[in-house]
């Protein structure tokens, strides 16, 4: 059976109902029916985004939790917020902190130190909100398990607000408690997709709309745009209510925001009045994750709360200081790890575990380069010489990092998280035990999944260089933001030729023109593989996104790689058209033809039977009693053929790809 390489190759026919009936481009019609929109509607409302708002109060607990912030307010009690020290559980700080205090609440905020705290509400962060004269604590993006501080805090005499959606553990908290969590909503599916900084988003909403304050545009903006912030941090499912909190949070941050906000995006050259999803998870959430990685997160706090330009300035610059360390950190512990692993000698190893002398701010970067890297589920520990270990874990779509996890909970210390992203701790004298536990469970998750699998697509559709991309472009800027479940469109771009190769930053990064034919296009390839074989010549097929490149005033389309691969001549057009012309000669056997080929390319005998099976189900060729002849046919592409994708997925060689 011939495995498609890209998922529109069998949806021709609804691809053009569907292009009939909305009046778009066939291109995107493919597009869409390959990710399975097979109704006009279904499409419609992607487009226009038009999913209402879930209520507040949705959230059960949501009035009580109101009701008991609204009388500290009334009563001047100092309220705590309990922050995390990620982008998302910043944004929800900072959500919470601007509410209270436009409603004139005594607040402050306390986001624990990576190592010295670790996770969340505990019983030293506590300790700090009780000298700080605490009399009612709210969590943000934090607190579902920390069900010891939680009852500490109430045996001491102060009230709790738990606001969260990280999976709860098997301890429930007490009833007296007002928990916003998806556990505890009346639409829970729906709710899971919210990341914390949307539950805040939620209560401060509420918040505002009792006290009269639902109609300043300007703060409501701010907070929105903070949501969508941490919802794209936290890489939160891009469907649903998260589709239009993201869409029209970025159009609010575009305007809108602090002193603060405005430095950051022009030290990180992003243009506010054009800004979109992937700035802001390529270059905007790297930076402000960055203080939380390799000090301490207030800094990124103040920064987003911070309406003075020489303060703001001076944040931005220690972020940017501590997002070159971060950088530098990342990449010589991935190196390490990378080592580690070689030295395992298992070629395809079902799941990673590695320790090693790293800051704990990049092992979670360190195990989702691993986890893409190697395509299986990995866990980066840091070692801080106390005889435990603390790190992160990420896993490939479709594979639950917190089940595997709790397979082997009793080789831990604790752990938590979701499916995609964990944190975990353990003795470092249970490290192999655990390491083969997790082997164990990933072995067993693999074999359970994997009967018969078959090769999966690996881009949405092919792209020509020749097709303009002007229109295209336009078209998958009305289906964005782009996230988890609603993936960037990906495109298969070869074979093609390298005519232009630009180092970029460091080196790390390369320009690169590609030439199909007479048709060129501009590309990038962000962290590339070094060294980069392309000035050697040959054939090159790619998986990339279509972006657009704002330069000077004009926007123009550009490929954006994720994977490159080199191709053998024999698959490229020029030698079909060989192969072609010496079938036109008259018709014949395969033998006689190979005879005829292997005069002009011995390269191509070996494929002539994957060739004219292309040739025969484009309808260029028929064979009839063993001898192939040519036919008249309209003009197609080879790539439509099912044969011609089987014999380029047999043929590519990954570039700097260590999984394969």
């Amino acid at each position: 059976m011939k495995e498609a390489l890209w998922r529109a190759a069998a949806v021709t026919d609804v691809a053009g109902r569907l292009s009939a009936a909305l009046g778009m481009p066939l291109r995107v019609a493919r597009l869409l029916a390959a990710r399975g929109y097979r109704d006009p509607d279904a499409v419609r409302r992607l487009l226009t985004v038009d999913t209402p708002w879930s209520h507040p109060l949705d959230f059960t607990d949501m009035e009580r939790a109101c009701e008991r912030i609204t009388r500290a307010v009334r009563e001047r009690e100092r309220i705590a917020i309990i922050g995390d020290y990620d982008v998302d559980g910043v944004s929800s700080a900072v959500i919470l902190t601007t509410a209270l205090e436009a409603l004139g609440a005594v607040v402050t905020c306390h986001i624990p130190e990576r190592v010295s705290d670790g996770y969340g509400f505990s019983l030293r962060l506590l300790e700090t909100a009780k000298r700080a004269g605490a009399r009612l604590i709210v969590t943000v993006d934090n607190g579902i398990r920390a069900r010891e501080a939680v009852v500490a805090a109430l045996e001491a005499g102060l009230d709790v607000i738990v606001t969260d959606h990280h999976e709860p553990g098997d301890e429930r908290l007490p009833e007296r408690v007002p928990v916003l969590h998806y556990t505890r909503h009346r639409d829970p599916a729906s709710a899971k997709r919210g990341c914390g900084a949307f539950v805040a988003w939620k209560l401060a909403s509420h918040l505002l709309d009792r006290a009269g304050r639902g109609t300043d545009r300007a703060l409501r903006g701010w907070l929105l745009g903070l949501a969508a912030l941490g919802t794209l941090a936290d890489m939160m499912p891009l469907v649903g209510e998260n589709r239009r909190l993201v869409r029209e949070g970025m159009e609010a941050l575009s305007t809108g925001g602090t002193t603060g906000w405005r430095v950051l995006c022009r030290s990180a050259r992003v243009n506010p009045a054009s800004l979109g999803a992937s700035d802001v998870s390529w270059r905007l959430v790297p930076r402000l994750n960055a203080a939380g990685r390799m000090a301490h997160a207030d800094v990124a706090y103040r920064l987003l709360r911070s309406d003075d330009e020489a303060e703001a300035r001076q944040l931005v610059e220690d972020i940017e200081t501590l997002n070159a360390a971060r950088k530098t950190a990342v990449d010589e512990a991935f190196a390490e790890a990378v080592r580690l692993v070689e030295q395992e000698g298992r070629p395809h190893p079902p799941a990673i575990v590695i320790a090693g002398a790293w800051p704990l701010g990049v092992v979670g970067l360190v195990a989702a380069r691993l986890a893409q890297t190697f395509d299986v589920p990995a866990i980066a520990l840091a070692d801080l010489g106390d005889g435990m270990l603390r790190g992160s874990g990420r896993a490939p779509g479709g594979v639950s990092m917190l089940g595997l996890l709790e397979q082997c909970a009793d080789w831990m210390d604790h752990f938590g998280g979701h499916d995609a992203a964990v944190g975990c701790g353990l003795e470092a004298s249970r490290l192999a035990g655990f390491r083969a536990a997790l082997v164990a469970a990933a072995s067993a998750a693999r074999e359970a999944g994997s009967e018969q699998r078959s090769p999966v697509p690996m881009a949405d559709d092919y792209l020509m260089l020749s097709e303009p991309a002007d229109e295209l472009l336009a078209w998958l800027e009305r289906l964005a933001p782009f996230g988890p479940e609603h993936e960037p469109f990906r495109f298969f771009v070869g074979p093609v030729e390298i005519v232009k190769c630009q180092p970029m930053a460091s080196g790390e990064h390369l320009r690169l023109t590609l030439a199909e034919g007479d048709a060129r296009q501009e590309a990038v390839w962000f962290r590339a593989p070094q060294p980069f074989p392309g000035a050697q010549g040959g054939l090159w097929a790619f998986v990339a996104e279509l972006v657009p490149n704002a330069w000077r005033g004009a926007v123009r389309p550009q490929l954006r790689i994720e994977r490159g691969y080199q191709v053998p001549r024999a698959v490229s057009r020029e030698a079909f058209a060989r192969v072609f012309r010496a079938l036109r000669e008259g018709p014949c056997t395969l033998d006689a033809l190979r005879e005829r080929v292997t005069a002009v390319s011995g390269d191509l005998a070996s494929l002539l039977p994957a060739i004219l099976a292309t040739f025969v189900e484009l309808g260029f060729a028929a064979c009839e009693g063993g001898l192939y002849h040519v036919i008249a046919s309209p003009k197609r592409d080879l790539r439509d053929s099912l044969a011609y994708q089987a014999l380029v997925r047999q043929s590519l060689r990954p570039i700097g790809d260590r999984a394969n």
